[in-house]
């Protein structure tokens, strides 16, 4: 069930809190609500715009939005917590290093959540990566040859500050008081993501992602990370800032899209054992469906899947990602073990659902203020 938008959602919950001003007025005595004064009114009116923008704001789950390439503020902010639904494909890649061209270095850092704000980059990014991509439920991280090769690119990088460059630079610009009164600039990030052939062949494929988010678009629910990287007080730090959430939300998203081209990729079989004109089939990706007609390809010399189709075989018999078939368009003395099977595309892919709730007290801020406009 597809969940409100949050802009219908504020309108209804302003909607509900004029219809009880309306009524606590309405209830009154008249000659003691004509002796209010404007400031009373406004601070009734106030108090209930206030309730609204918190419980609006309070904690959303959301569906998400792959269409676009630039997200900003709230919309920004649903990618920093994603609830991932079950997959029965498994995918394992290998995550190369990350790749960066921001000009501001990743080192080790053990520093306060301030830091972030205006510092280097931690080493913790790569270890979140991780993190994220193994909440995919989809894709698994392995040291091991894996199915494909996946890159992330760091293309630019906007902190919150100015950027201290040397720990000189910034112990001077931690030391000035008026600095902390300044308003922080919004964080912004633009990333890459890169597939490239594993044990699985496919065409090199990108994508792109910019994401900002303003001090008002915290989440206080970000992305749990795996046990020992919520124990690590450095990941923990980084991640409640935004420019670490703007990091995670971007990650995020474009696992999202990786997963979406992948999902388009064909999935395979191969024959286990052949007795005659019987084949028995094994799928570590997906499941086999009985009655269904599948294309065959010989095993080539890299143990990989030759170009060109051989022929078809039916499935006459299954038990999830096992089955046996026999030949229908060749003969069966022209297979051997391990050649290989294509199965049909699966059903599409269940987009995840984002789950926010606001580590800020800026929209009930703004609320105020407008208040206040009106009053006057």
């Amino acid at each position: 069930m597809k969940t409100m938008h949050l802009a219908e959602k504020i309108e209804n919950l302003l909607m509900k809190a004029e219809y009880l001003v309306r009524i606590a007025i309405n209830s009154a005595n008249l000659n003691l609500f004509r002796r209010q004064s404007k400031s009373q009114l406004g601070l009734v009116l106030k108090i209930a715009l206030l309730f609204c923008s918190s419980a609006a704001f309070a904690q959303q789950e959301n569906e998400i939005n792959l269409n676009a390439r630039y997200f900003e503020y709230q919309q920004a902010a649903m990618f920093s917590h994603l609830q991932w639904p079950e997959s029965l494909t498994k995918i394992s890649v290998n995550l190369l290093p990350i790749k960066n061209y921001s000009g501001i270095p990743i080192e080790q850092r053990d520093e306060r959540p301030e830091y972030f704000y205006h510092g280097k980059l931690p080493l913790a990014m790569n270890n979140i990566f991780r993190d994220a991509t193994l909440a995919s439920r989809y894709f698994v991280p392995t040291n091991n040859k894996a199915d494909y090769q996946m890159e992330l690119i760091l293309d630019s990088y906007q902190l919150p500050f100015q950027y201290a460059p040397d720990d000189q630079w910034w112990k001077k610009l931690h030391g000035q008081a008026d600095r902390w009164l300044q308003t922080p600039k919004n964080a912004s990030i633009t990333m890459t993501i890169k597939i490239t052939s594993g044990n699985k062949k496919i065409k090199p494929w990108m994508e792109k992602v910019q994401m900002m988010l303003s001090n008002c678009d915290l989440n206080t629910l970000p992305q749990p990370q795996s046990w020992m990287n919520n124990r690590d007080q450095i990941t923990q730090n980084y991640l409640s800032t935004t420019p670490g959430q703007t990091f995670l939300a971007a990650a995020n998203f474009l696992i999202l899209k990786s997963i979406n081209r992948i999902h388009q990729q064909p999935l395979l079989g191969q024959i286990k054992h052949k007795h005659g004109s019987t084949l028995h089939l094994i799928s570590n990706e997906t499941n086999f469906t009985m009655g269904e007609t599948l294309k065959v390809y010989y095993q080539d010399a890299d143990n990989g899947k030759s170009g060109l189709s051989a022929g078809t075989i039916k499935v006459i018999n299954t038990d999830r990602n096992h089955a046996i078939a026999y030949p229908v368009t060749l003969r069966a003395d022209h297979l051997k073990v391990g050649d290989w099977v294509e199965l049909k595309s699966p059903a599409p892919y269940s987009k995840p659902l984002s789950k926010f709730r606001s580590a800020s007290q800026c929209a009930e801020v703004v609320v105020a203020e407008v208040a206040d406009a009106n009053e006057g």
